[in-house]
């Protein structure tokens, strides 16, 4: 499920429809984004997304997810993985390009589809390394 869950989420982030990204966390569910305090349920991170996707002037042409792991047990599975992802800053015709690695928790409803209860997700690259002319590492290690 989870291939499917991270397709629809780029796929929902690359249009800016912060709603559907919305629909799949739970009503309580907590976002841990980098530089920001935590979202803590569907409004505050309706509202985050809202303002991330149309409000920033950010635009994401591409987010890819790559499952690595999978572990849990009955209605609760954790997912472990890798992320590409292509944007433009505000005010800015130059793509850039970010990579790094993702938590998702993943709760089953009652109906049997499955929602995220937390997420969180960072960088492999360093901003304040980048700034001093060191070259990041890829997924790899590399």
């Amino acid at each position: 499920f989870c291939d499917d869950m991270n397709d629809k989420f780029s796929k929902a982030m690359v249009s800016g429809d912060y709603n559907t990204i919305a629909s799949m966390y739970t009503d309580d569910a907590v976002s841990l984004q980098s530089y920001e305090p935590m979202w803590v349920g569907k409004d505050a991170i309706t509202q985050g997304n809202k303002k991330d996707l149309t409000e920033s002037g950010m635009k994401w042409s591409n987010l890819t997810g790559k499952t690595m792991q999978i572990f849990g047990t009955g209605d609760t599975k954790i997912e472990i993985g890798t992320f590409e992802a292509t944007f433009t800053m505000p005010n800015s015709t130059t793509a850039m390009t970010d990579h790094g690695k993702y938590i998702n928790v993943w709760q089953k409803q009652n109906d049997g589809t499955w929602k995220l209860r937390a997420d969180t997700w960072n960088s492999d690259m360093n901003p304040y390394t980048s700034q001093a002319g060191a070259k990041p590492k890829d997924n790899n290690g590399n």
